[in-house]
């Protein structure tokens, strides 16, 4: 019995107390690919999905569209100004009263009209310098939108590009900065819903 108790000792003394396995390890040999990788090209940063999704602004349209003026004051804070006036829909004709904020923030002024409660047409004079017509789409994009590259606008007029259904608003106009320098983007203006139109 002295001799069994040896034995089994002995066996657990080299094979270790624990019952937890041992992790294995899996020899890894560089191929002629990664090796010219490695040397060359340093890898890459790991990077999460939502880090390569485009992020927002929380005082980007997208944001703001549709929100009441609290919920907007929320995100930019109190406006630098206020204007009330009665606006006219082009499709119905029907003449509506309306308030006027404008926000001065890190990506320029942004001027928001609320009608029926609501933010129903915004304009954003980015504080940053935008080439026209080459640089609409980072125009946009630093208004909050979210834009593919290559979009193609719906309409073309001499000092402006209308798009439409760009990132869940109705519709976008980039237009040239007739004030100061028209080789410039002046502004990107937003209609949230059709009916503000």
């Amino acid at each position: 019995m002295k001799r069994a108790w040896c034995i089994l000792a002995t066996f657990t003394l080299l094979t270790g107390c624990s019952s937890d396995p041992k992790p294995e390890f899996k020899e890894v040999v560089p191929t002629l690919n990664t090796m010219v990788k490695s040397e060359n090209n340093p890898p890459a940063p790991a990077t999460s999905p939502s880090a390569e999704e485009p992020r927002k602004p929380k005082s980007g349209v997208p944001a703001i569209a549709g929100k009441t003026e609290a919920g907007v004051t929320a995100l930019l804070g109190e406006p630098a100004s206020t204007e009330n006036g009665e606006w006219t829909s082009m499709s119905s004709k029907k003449k509506t009263p309306f308030v006027r904020h404008t926000y001065k923030t890190d990506t320029g002024v942004i001027t928001v009209m609320f009608s029926e409660g609501v933010a129903a047409r915004i304009e954003v004079r980015p504080s940053e310098t935008f080439k026209y017509p080459d640089d609409a789409m980072k125009a946009m994009r630093a208004a909050g939108l979210t834009v593919q590259d290559g979009v193609e606008a719906e309409n073309e007029g001499a000092h402006f590009l209308d798009f439409g259904g760009v990132d869940g608003v109705y519709a976008v106009r980039v237009g040239k900065d007739l004030e100061g320098n028209p080789e410039k983007i002046g502004y990107v203006k937003i209609v949230t819903e059709e009916r503000f139109k």
